[in-house]
């Protein structure tokens, strides 16, 4: 799962967040291995499978601890967090397992402000799709404005 988790964080540190692309579906289904041409998902489906209410639960400087809230249809789902900013040749994106609903952050610069992004790969190929959530940020940083 280490090297799967890892080809996935450096392939979603490519993409940008919320950024969903509009198709038609009825439902999104987590994307089958060899599978030739995938249906499309839907906004709407991108929509309902985001985290929801993501919050830093503890601040320890170079440790943060984020928590939030899964859809349940979105628990059928690998999960990653995307922290900003990151300094260069850092990993911007961390691979959590199916589900998870909670992790911690560490080697943080305690002086930085940084905001987090929590996402549910719904398609991970050329042309991704992620299921973001709305960002959590701290020590005064602001998110980006993001195109949804």
């Amino acid at each position: 799962m280490a090297v799967g988790g890892t080809v996935l964080a450096v392939h979603l540190s490519l993409q940008q967040p919320a950024t969903p692309r509009t198709t038609t579906a009825d439902t999104a289904r987590p994307q089958q291995p060899g599978a030739e041409s995938p249906a499309p998902i839907d906004e709407r489906d991108v929509a309902a499978l985001a985290p929801r209410r993501v919050k830093v639960t503890a601040d320890r400087g170079a440790l943060v601890e984020l928590a939030w809230v899964l859809p349940a249809r979105a628990r059928d789902y690998p999960v990653v967090v995307q922290r900003s900013p990151v300094e260069e040749g850092e990993q911007p994106v961390t691979a959590l397992d199916q589900g998870a609903t909670s992790t911690r952050l560490a080697g943080l610069d305690p002086g930085t402000g940084y905001c987090f992004l929590v996402g549910v790969p719904l398609r991970i190929s050329e042309d991704s799709t992620v299921a973001w959530s709305e960002p959590a940020c701290i020590r005064g940083a602001k998110a980006r404005p993001t195109r949804r």
